[in-house]
């Protein structure tokens, strides 16, 4: 039995259906909205057993351990940017991380793997990243920031208790499910399902730059990376880049959004803006070595595919 922290987010509902195909039965854990999505609401009272666990509140975690008899913790759970204080924020980040592996140690869970992010290489200079890359021990955004603090931090604890404590580090995310519209890849393909031209409204740069390169990849493969990583019988590192082994520019993914839909109105801006790096894509090759991780999607077949899941479903 899985516990999935924030199983109703967007990696956690695909992250969840990779652990059933895999045999597993998953807890999901969510504190405020409860999703219930096609792909495994047939599963509920089953294999599938939503709880509500606040990460914050130790006796609510311990007790969704105990209830459930969890033997694993895929800990995926992060607060909203922008919405808590910045004291409020580290509070919230921080007690959620120590209640999950104070729970794993106390129940004798075998493997805590935590969401990490590629966002951690946002000061080094250019790629692949690669999991002993050096990293800097300044930040240049929240994220960046805790999900260096979770590494530190859960692998100390690690080291001090004995849990197995295993840091992901997920590259840029697009697919089914995704709302939040951050990625550029997102807000193309929901644009052309709507025949609409596309809104970069909101970003601090407006319309990506065309040549301007980035490494996103499909949820879904980004989900079989967390079962894998979860489920292994043994590994033999601590720290895994899941991504697509890719970094797509702008004008491949506009390129690809209108192969499958002609009219798409997307204008992005032309050549580069300079404030780009050299090959910034994750170096996928350890987690493909250790556990047979592969990206399935290409660029083109992802975004078809999500393309086609947007005719039929709400925008």
């Amino acid at each position: 039995m899985i516990l999935v922290t924030g199983g109703n987010g967007f990696i956690g509902m695909h992250t969840t259906r990779k652990l059933l195909d895999a045999g597993e039965s998953v807890v999901v854990g969510y504190n405020n909205a409860q999703r219930e999505p096609d792909f495994w609401k047939d599963e509920i009272g089953k294999r599938v057993f939503p709880e509500r666990v606040d990460t914050t509140n130790s006796h609510a975690v311990m007790e969704a351990g105990v209830k459930h008899g969890i033997t694993g913790i895929v800990h995926l759970v992060s607060p909203r940017l922008g919405v808590l204080s910045p004291g409020q924020e580290m509070k919230v980040n921080m007690d959620g991380l120590v209640n999950i592996l104070e729970a794993a140690r106390i129940l004798g869970v075998k493997r805590v793997t935590v969401a990490s992010s590629n966002s951690v290489y946002g000061l080094v200079p250019d790629g692949p990243f690669r999991e002993d890359s050096p990293l800097y021990v300044q930040t240049n955004s929240p994220i960046d920031a805790f999900k260096k603090s979770f590494e530190v931090l859960g692998l100390h604890y690690g080291d001090r208790t004995g849990v197995e404590v295993v840091m992901m580090r997920i590259s840029g995310v697009f697919g089914p499910l995704y709302y939040s519209m951050f990625s550029a890849h997102s807000r193309m393909s929901h644009a052309a399902a709507k025949g609409a031209p596309v809104d970069f409204g909101g970003s601090l740069t407006g319309a990506p730059f065309e040549d301007d390169r980035s490494d996103y990849a499909y949820v879904k493969d980004i989900a079989t990376g967390i079962q894998k990583l979860q489920l292994a019988p043994s590994l033999s590192h601590r720290v895994y880049n899941i991504g697509s082994g890719r970094a797509d520019s702008y004008g491949e993914v506009a390129a690809a959004v209108k192969k499958v839909v002609p009219g798409a109105q997307i204008e992005l801006q032309k050549g580069a803006s300079g404030r780009g790096k050299a090959n910034p894509v994750a170096d996928i090759s350890r987690i493909g070595e250790d556990v047979g991780y592969a990206p399935e999607y290409t660029l083109e077949s992802a975004i078809t595919e999500y393309l086609e899941w947007l005719k039929t479903n709400a925008l």
